[in-house]
């Protein structure tokens, strides 16, 4: 069997992470989305007000908390695959590159909302 390195589980699970984050955020919309369907329905007021309002695709699902969050997580997984990958990096650091790349997943994951 090959050998998965330690560094390259870690990673994927924080990937993981922020994918599940992801889809929880998108469910919730959806949940809210189903919601107001609902209630509109229901109202006659609110039907009429609402007949002549289209569907909003111009606005993305998911909001940005802080975009020098969104940076700073780029900076560090862009930092972690240079470590794993670059030969002239140091080998005494070469060897945490997945330490950098975990923490910027994991950051990147709490920049949305």
């Amino acid at each position: 069997m090959n050998n998965i390195p330690t560094g390259l589980i870690v990673v994927g699970a924080a990937m993981l992470l922020f994918y599940l984050r992801l889809g929880m955020l998108r469910g919730r919309k959806r949940r809210l989305e189903r919601e107001q369907a609902l209630e509109i329905r229901r109202s006659l007021k609110k039907r009429r007000a609402m007949e002549d309002k289209k569907p909003d695709f111009e606005h993305p699902r998911y909001q940005v908390v802080s975009w020098v969050m969104v940076v700073g997580a780029l900076i560090l997984m862009l930092a972690g695959v240079t470590m794993y990958t670059a030969k002239w990096f140091p080998q005494n650091y070469s060897e945490y590159w997945w330490i950098s790349a975990t923490a910027g997943v994991l950051l990147f994951t709490f920049c949305f909302k």
